[in-house]
């Protein structure tokens, strides 16, 4: 009799055990899925954001203007040119900036600031899209490494082999026909692995000046590439 109860409160302990652990993988599921939410997200914002680089680019026709434009930016290297130069279809998806001004010099110069304005816009966006990205990351393996510090997953395994769980859940961690000689893989196929920032493939935003701060520098610029090429900058602001 006493051996009844005991045998009945260990299954009952290990259901218990089991039901908790699924409860709290699905909530760790869950997190990990809108973490892919925020990455998918943020790589949208830096497809904009490199279309943005890239009109200003285009404003700027020999390397040396570039250069300069990014000496500005105190950046190393130009963000995004490789996207720039493997796709100058960048216009798709950006709107056509519309200037006025009494000569085709001041509309160029008006159109350079009023690119960089805007490539300042779509900066902050996917920085700040990065940054809840980034953030979300770290509290998510936080929370990895508490769950599987709660839950001993040789044990659950074990316990899951054991007892008579739902079908659909049997199946789902064990498969139809699970054997001891199989503990190993499946051990290692449900723990879950660190999320790194990399996999996404989203780069980190730069710093970039605000617009007030430059602005001076970029008249000068704009003047020079005028100087240079007034039939390309006459074509750019119609």
């Amino acid at each position: 009799m006493q051996d009844d109860i005991a045998a009945a409160l260990t299954q009952e302990v290990k259901e218990e055990v089991i039901q908790n652990y699924l409860y709290e993988r699905r909530l760790v599921e869950g997190q990990i899925n809108y973490v892919k939410e925020l990455a998918e997200h943020a790589a949208q914002l830096q497809g904009k954001l490199s279309r943005r680089f890239a009109r200003v680019y285009d404003l700027l026709p020999e390397a040396r203007f570039l250069n300069e434009f990014v000496r500005l930016l105190k950046v190393e290297g130009a963000p995004f040119i490789d996207r720039f130069a493997k796709a100058p279809e960048y216009q798709e998806g950006v709107r056509f900036i519309k200037v006025r001004g009494l000569t085709e010099r001041g509309r160029f110069k008006k159109l350079l600031l009023e690119s960089y304005r805007r490539l300042l816009v779509w900066n902050d966006q996917y920085k700040e899209a990065y940054e809840d990205l980034e953030q979300e990351c770290k509290a998510v393996n936080s929370n990895l490494k508490k769950f599987e510090n709660d839950y001993d997953l040789l044990t659950i395994l074990n316990f899951l082999k054991d007892l008579d769980v739902e079908g659909i859940e049997r199946k789902h961690f064990l498969g139809d026909n699970f054997t001891p000689e199989e503990m190993g893989s499946i051990e290692t196929s449900l723990r879950f692995k660190p999320i790194r920032m990399e996999q996404f493939k989203v780069i980190p935003p730069p710093s970039l000046p605000e617009l007030n701060a430059i602005r001076r520098q970029l008249n000068t610029l704009a003047d020079a590439i005028y100087r240079q090429g007034g039939d390309r900058a006459r074509v750019l602001i119609k």
